[in-house]
């Protein structure tokens, strides 16, 4: 018999957003419960309905609801009943800004992490430490509020691919002072979600659409990638500083993307972005053109979704998109994200 009740956590404004897409694929199965700002329980109306292990692309994490805990013992008493596979533990806070966690609430994380893990190994629970997380690792999602004295919600989930490895969805990135613009945070954001972050990208070369001011080109020039920037804005002096200083190379092509020569373009891209501020079925068909053009192996692609119409058409541009980008394409709303979605394939 299923449990009664799914969790969702999501980014701060799209509660709305992540009710409406989960009602419009669940009506009737699902209803809304208990609910807090980032965060939403759903009761399951039927014992033989079967909810994907992902809910919505709004959901930044989504599981099984275990309840509400008070204490350490309580925590404990959850998670014993979860059987025999190594748990794998996630700490994380309930409301999260958008342009990173800081850290003394990291902190806060990391000590009750020490407590809950020590509490759980006295009493016989295995927990699972190697990294990276696998396909298949039970997790135990902790979500801490404001303050230690607000009682934690404790759910779980088993790991898939296209989810979010760090606790949360919310690597331990923030936005740095001295960067172009919040497109760095984006990018890095996305990469540490599909672990391309790990990836060894010197040498390789970058086709960044909509690049002005630069924070995604800047990134990338720090990762020693060669880019090749498209906008008709000015870009931020500091990239080309960069870009001479790491010894890559830097070109920018000040052209709208729909009006890209595409026979000039590099035959050898290695990673295609695009963070344009023009609705989906205007950019969509350009980023098609461009990559039939250039085949690049990755995408990391921006989608804006600036209306409630636009956001209820999500899953039909990711589709869209899934007809020329290469497999596996997977769609999340980044910690970083506003009224935008983020897109990765390759």
């Amino acid at each position: 018999m299923n449990p009664p009740f799914r969790f969702t956590t999501c980014r701060a404004g799209s509660e709305a957003t992540l009710k409406r897409d989960i009602a419009s694929h669940f009506a009737g199965e699902l209803t809304p419960a208990f609910m807090k700002p980032q965060f939403i329980t759903w009761k399951i109306r039927r014992a033989d309905f079967h909810p994907p292990k992902s809910l919505s692309t709004f959901a930044r994490v989504s599981g099984t609801s275990l309840g509400l805990c008070k204490t350490l013992d309580d925590v404990v008493e959850h998670a014993r009943k979860l059987g025999g596979k190594p748990l794998r533990l996630h700490v994380f806070p309930r409301l999260t800004d958008e342009d990173g966690v800081d850290a003394a609430t990291w902190q806060r994380m990391d000590t009750l992490t020490a407590e809950i893990a020590a509490a759980l190994e006295q009493a016989g629970v295995q927990l699972e430490t190697n990294q990276p997380v696998a396909y298949g690792d039970l997790i135990l999602d902790v979500i801490a509020g404001e303050t230690d004295e607000e009682p934690i919600f404790l759910g779980c989930h088993e790991h898939q691919a296209g989810m979010h490895p760090h606790p949360g969805g919310v690597p331990r990135i923030s936005l740095p002072e001295d960067v172009p613009s919040r497109a760095w945070l984006k990018l890095e954001q996305a990469l540490a979600w599909r672990g391309w972050d790990k990836l060894d990208l010197r040498g390789e070369t970058a086709l960044d659409l909509g690049c002005a001011p630069g924070g995604a080109t800047y990134a990338l020039i720090q990762r020693g990638m060669n880019v090749l920037g498209v906008d008709t804005g000015d870009m931020d002096a500091r990239v080309l500083e960069l870009a001479k200083s790491k010894g890559v190379r830097f070109d920018h092509w000040r052209t709208a993307a729909g009006r890209l020569n595409l026979t000039a373009l590099p035959q050898d891209v290695a990673l295609l972005l695009c963070d344009i501020n023009l609705a989906p079925p205007e950019i969509i068909p350009t980023l098609q053109r461009i990559q039939d053009a250039v085949q690049a192996r990755r995408l990391v692609l921006t989608i804006k979704l600036n209306t409630p119409a636009l956001e209820d058409r999500a899953h039909e541009f990711i589709d869209t998109i899934r007809d020329f980008a290469p497999a596996p394409v997977f769609a999340t709303q980044l910690a970083g994200n506003r009224r935008e979605i983020c897109v990765c394939a390759g």
